[in-house]
């Protein structure tokens, strides 16, 4: 991936997933892994498929409609790594949504693997325009992840905990490894949040966290009466790496409880416009 096609015009950019396929393994999600690790106490090899649009988005394609259409926007968790589709947390409030409304629910999963704050702001800014979404549900991630565009007009996700795969990329990230503190971070933070803030000022959105004590020095710059709570890893995924269904249910009914508070429900059932 370049600058033009991270910043498309009419579209959203390719994740660099399988486009327009079914897989049962994903990066780390392997059967390598998985043997290595004695397997797993709920899924085995065939329990998980990750089925990609087009452009490679862990969902139905974006000219899809139904009369309530959510964004999720996210790393990994999002994305559902090592998880079967309908134990995500963003899936299973969907569902209760179906069941509390009788109406037609499409989620668009834009989870990335790896992707950081920059990424979640980035997205959102390209998918609104394209889908619409009556409802978004946001998951930020860490805040010592980076977007970065290279010299040679290549796209660089940039995680700490990441190792390069090639020269180019190592020699990336031994600068931003050299140029990162915690203080930066949180600013970046700052600024991705308050991008996504903006960008949905007119729109049901709720939010939640994987590490809350990143943001807490920002706190008082934050709509926190949107914030659902934190994505706690209490089980693990097939990868037994990424949090489990337990986790994913547990952050669902946060969500579902934010929402209840907020008035949402009622919005919905009554077919009231945003």
């Amino acid at each position: 991936m370049n600058l033009c096609s991270a910043l498309p015009i009419s579209n959203l950019p390719p994740t660099g997933c399988p486009p327009g396929q079914e897989v049962f393994w994903l990066f780390d999600d392997s059967p390598e892994n998985f043997r290595q690790k004695g397997g797993h106490p709920i899924y085995g090899e065939k329990d998980i498929v990750y089925r990609f649009n087009s452009l490679g988005y862990r969902c139905p394609e974006f000219d899809a409609s139904a009369e309530i259409q959510i964004v999720a926007a996210g790393c990994s968790y999002v994305l559902g790594h090592a998880l079967p589709q309908n134990a995500v947390f963003h899936e299973l409030f969907a569902e209760r949504l179906r069941a509390e409304t009788g109406k037609t629910v499409l989620v668009w999963n834009l989870g990335r693997c790896g992707a950081g704050n920059d990424y979640i702001s980035r997205l959102l800014y390209l998918a609104l325009a394209k889908l619409n979404p009556q409802l978004v549900l946001v998951n930020f991630t860490h805040a010592c992840r980076r977007e970065y565009v290279s010299l040679q007009n290549r796209y660089i996700n940039y995680t700490p905990t990441s190792k390069p795969y090639d020269e180019i990329s190592k020699d990336i990230f031994h600068h931003f490894g050299a140029l990162s503190s915690p203080f930066d971070d949180q600013l970046n933070f700052f600024k991705n949040y308050k991008a996504v803030e903006c960008l949905l000022a007119n729109r049901t959105w709720l939010y939640s966290h994987i590490a809350p004590k990143e943001f807490e020095p920002l706190a008082a710059h934050m709509d926190l009466s949107r914030y659902a709570g934190q994505l706690e890893v209490i089980d693990r995924a097939r990868d037994k790496g990424h949090p489990g269904p337990e986790s994913h249910r547990r952050l669902a009914e946060l969500y579902w409880k934010k929402f209840i508070e907020l008035g949402g429900l009622a919005k919905f059932a009554d077919k009231a416009k945003i």
